[in-house]
This record gives C-alpha cells, structure tokens and sequence, in this order.
C-alpha cells in the first residue's frame, strides 16, 4: 500500500459554481480569533447519525472531519455506488471587531482508501453553502481514474482550492459576531466501465475517509 498525494496522472480537477458570486478577490486580512463552532450536526448514508461515525479534529479555522462510516463499492447494493456525508456547522466570531466580516470556504482536502480496477474511476465532489443564501454554491470536483492493466490499492489524498471569484460567501457579520450555518457535503460516486469492475473508496485498517478545509475572509 501507498500513498499517493494528488496523483496528478489520474487527478482531473475542475469546479463548478451553481450560482456565480461577484468576480472579487478575498481580502488577506481575517478576524482576530477564529470563528467558533456552536454546534455542528451531519446528515447522509457516510455518516450516520445514530453511530459515531465522524470524529472532529483540526482547529476551527481548519476543521477535519474523519468519517468513520463512509464507504461506497461497487459491484454491490443499488445505493452503494454512490455515498455522502453533509456537515451543518453553526459559526460565531467571539471577541472584539466581529462586524463587518464574510466567510467562505476555499481550500479542501479529501482522503481515503481507494481501490479501481482498470477502466474504472471515482467522482468526488465537495459542496458547500450557508443556509442564509441557500442558492449560492460553490463546488469543488474531481475525478481519479485507473487507467493502467492492473488494479490499483492505495490511499489517496486529493485536494483543491475554489477560485476567488467563484467562493459562496456569508452573509455580512453583525455586533453579534454570528457568521451563519455553514453547510459542506462531501460526496462520492464510483463508475464502471463494465459490470463486472470492481471499486471501492472507504476505510483500511490504517485510514478513514476524511475531509478538511479552510476559510477565506473579506471586509464587507
């Protein structure tokens, strides 16, 4: 088994926003402290409520969530090709100058466990939003494909940052200093060439699934 960082043979990334935001660059600046999770909740088959199937880690500016449930196959049951996990975070900023801040989320990291037949790829997709200005999104994609004679078993760690003028922004902050309800989903989908292939993205008994990202910041 190794692991392989980006595999930019295989790695074709792009990114599609659903709604456009206005074309302006992120400002380097950013709150004093990092915005803090008032709670946070999951919805979706790879991470099911009624287990612990996510572990947090990571700071807030930079959460990693370890999914300890996520896992897609195919061949197999009809739903199994294709898997999800959505993290509900609600943010806040604490402290001094809270006003006048939006956030977004940039940068984005998944790895897990993945096994492809020849022929055969994985779809990956991360997704975010705020529930304020639900019709904004922005979404990152990527697809990684066997295409050699022999299977292909390793650990896989893709990443991708969302151009500026395509990130999903956050309503302006307030005194309150509250941010929004900040939603990502992270999604996978296995293709086959041919019925018989197999492939897999989850867990091995060294590594989960996971995900991490972080934020940019802007006056407003």
């Amino acid at each position: 088994m190794r692991t392989t960082s980006l595999l930019a043979p295989l790695l074709a990334a792009n990114l599609a926003a659903a709604s456009p935001v206005p074309a302006e660059s992120p400002a380097e600046d950013a709150p004093a402290a990092a915005p803090r999770v008032v709670s946070i909740t999951y919805s979706g088959k790879g991470c099911p409520s009624a287990s612990p199937g996510v572990e947090r880690s990571g700071g807030d500016d930079a959460p990693s969530l370890r999914l300890n449930a996520f896992e897609a196959q195919v061949p197999g049951a009809a739903d199994a090709a294709s898997v999800h996990c959505q993290a509900h975070l609600q943010l806040q900023l604490a402290g001094t100058g809270t006003a006048g801040w939006q956030a977004a989320v940039r940068d984005v990291a998944v790895r897990g466990h993945l096994v492809l037949d020849p022929g055969a790829s994985l779809d990956w997709y991360v997704t975010s939003f705020w529930s304020e200005d639900a019709d904004k999104t922005s979404t990152l994609r990527g697809t990684l494909k066997n295409e050699g004679s022999s299977r292909l078993s390793e650990d896989v760690t893709a990443r991708g940052t969302v151009p500026a003028a395509q990130v999903a922004w956050s309503r302006c902050t307030t005194s309150s200093g509250y941010v929004g309800l900040l939603n990502v989903n992270f999604r996978v989908a296995l293709q086959q060439a041919a019925a018989s292939q197999h492939g897999y993205f989850g867990k091995d008994p060294d590594t989960a699934p996971s995900e991490t990202w972080g934020y940019v910041w802007r006056r407003c």
